[in-house]
């Protein structure tokens, strides 16, 4: 479980990178990236791209903060 700071930073994180990348890719529903099969994040925006690169960001800081890359999966969704 991930302790309540590092989950409202990444939410903010999340916040922060969909608004200055903005909304790219095709429209997809139900992008989600999970810990323990359990949500971390709303799905930031409807673009896979942009999703990709939130997530792939996200990922990186949820390793860097001692998160076994085991447990962190994504499930892509469906195209809207």
């Amino acid at each position: 479980m991930l302790e309540a700071k590092l989950k409202m930073n990444l939410l903010n994180i999340s916040s922060l990178i969909a608004r200055t990348y903005g909304d790219h890719g095709s429209c997809v529903m139900g992008y989600n990236l999970l810990l323990d099969g359990k949500p971390v994040v709303p799905q930031p925006a409807q673009g896979s791209s942009t999703c990709e690169f939130v997530y792939s960001t996200l990922t990186r800081i949820m390793k860097a903060n001692g998160v076994d890359e085991s447990r962190i999966t994504i499930n892509y969704g469906v195209m809207d």
